[in-house]
């Protein structure tokens, strides 16, 4: 994926129907967060990574909604500047984005945010809805370079399929729950 000026990112992640399907979740309901918590957890954990995240992209700004061993003023925060956010690049891609070296990667190497954080390595999946429309995502990252596996994809991909069913759950416009 080549760069995108922020005109261009913001224009991409702020698509009317994108943002309508994004209205359309309760993020901020009690219990979900201690499950999608739960979920970057385990995926942590599976993953042998320090962060792992499940975050909502708006047009300007990640918002994470779910989290594992995320801190300093990006967890003060729960998010970042779209610009910076790796998961933005998982979310306009549609597919699984990695990233081996962060540093040395020409898209990503320029990044403020890697002055900030010390973050080498990515993986993140997208976390799709029943519309098609890809609401964020759910990632890992990593202090080391590392080259991420199908098996480690295969991880994510899972956690993103569980967080997705929980946020189903949590929709307020629109939910065809009987």
């Amino acid at each position: 994926m080549t760069t995108l000026t922020p005109e261009e990112l913001f224009s991409r992640l702020g698509a009317p129907a994108r943002m309508r399907q994004i209205a359309r979740y309760d993020v901020f309901a009690l219990t979900l967060q201690a499950q999608l918590d739960a979920i970057a957890a385990r995926t942590a954990d599976l993953l042998q990574a320090p962060v792992s995240m499940l975050s909502i992209l708006l047009d300007s700004s990640q918002f994470i909604i779910g989290q594992h061993g995320v801190s300093g003023w990006v967890g003060a925060a729960q998010g970042a500047p779209a610009e910076w956010s790796l998961c933005s690049h998982t979310v306009l891609a549609g597919h699984p984005y990695c990233v081996t070296d962060c540093t040395t990667d020409p898209v990503h190497a320029g990044n403020p945010m890697f002055a900030m954080a010390p973050i080498r390595s990515y993986a993140g999946v997208p976390l799709s809805d029943d519309s098609g429309h890809v609401l964020g995502a759910h990632c890992v990252i990593d202090v080391t370079p590392r080259t991420f596996t199908d098996a480690d994809i295969a991880v994510l991909t899972a956690g993103a399929a569980e967080a997705m069913l929980l946020l189903t759950e949590h929709r307020t416009i629109g939910n065809t729950a009987t």
